[in-house]
């Protein structure tokens, strides 16, 4: 966070001709001045959109820094896209960082997966927006669900891996593309769970599947998963255990699917 609001300094913001020169290093305390200099810089903005991935990875005092950015006197008005796992959650509803779940408060969103119909949308979409002349078959978009589960990253990456301009994708389009929509994914879900054995992602897959955030161990023993795999998934940090036999999801149903199409295991 601190890198990112350092970089400030050196933003040259696309179609405005604002640019600034990078000071040699940027003291801590001085984060804020920048910060401030940047939103002076882009007052006559109609809108200011700032995303953050991945903020679960965020340190207290870095969370106290996106409290002084939602709430700092802004001659533009700022937009904050912050997007993060469970743990997110938890950090924001902390006892010292309660302040700051209120500034978000009442835009919070669970993306989760999209429906047949909601993946047959975001496919859709971009070619409209960019006026683009290819289109999906539904036989197309039925086999992108099929091995995304409608997970909206996935769903990105096999769409960019089997769309060809001028042409509809059908199901074999989607099928051949496979590989290329694994490499695409790589890049985020390739370093996840480096040491999982082929069973813990089959046993993975089945509880992403399920649809179930939190279960009980007679739950999973009913999908077919033997209570071993639930101690060794728990260690991995896919599962919590909230309870004596009560587990809760924590890594993303994604994350099993890329594994599982990876190790030839298909779609669950």
């Amino acid at each position: 966070m601190k890198r990112a609001l350092g970089n400030l300094s050196a933003v040259s913001v696309l179609g405005t001709g604002l640019e600034r020169t990078k000071p040699v290093a940027v003291p801590p305390a001085a984060l804020l001045t920048v910060w401030n200099d940047a939103l002076r810089a882009l007052g006559e903005l109609p809108l200011l959109v700032i995303c953050i991935d991945d903020a679960e990875l965020l340190k207290a005092p870095e969370i106290g820094i996106l409290k002084t950015m939602v709430e700092t006197d802004s001659p533009v008005p700022v937009t904050m896209v912050v997007a993060g796992g469970p743990e997110l959650i938890e950090k924001l509803s902390a006892h010292d960082a309660s302040p700051i779940l209120r500034s978000f408060s009442g835009a919070v969103f669970d993306i989760g997966q999209f429906s047949e119909a909601e993946t047959r949308e975001a496919l859709e979409a971009p070619i409209a927006q960019v006026k683009g002349s290819g289109s999906w078959d539904e036989s197309g978009v039925a086999a992108v669900y099929r091995l995304t589960h409608g997970y909206p990253y996935l769903v990105q990456c096999f769409a960019a891996a089997a769309y060809r301009e001028g042409r509809r994708i059908v199901r074999e389009d989607v099928q051949n593309a496979i590989p290329e929509g694994l490499r695409l994914a790589s890049s985020w879900l390739e370093r996840e769970l480096p040491e999982a054995s082929d069973e813990d992602i089959r046993a993975f897959s089945k509880i992403a599947s399920s649809g179930k955030m939190e279960f009980r161990s007679s739950d999973a023993i009913r999908m077919g998963i033997n209570h071993i795999y639930l101690s060794r998934l728990a260690k991995q940090g896919v599962l919590k255990r909230i309870a004596r036999g009560h587990y809760e999801l924590r890594m993303a149903p994604a994350i099993a699917y890329f594994h599982a199409l990876k190790r030839g295991q298909g779609p669950v």
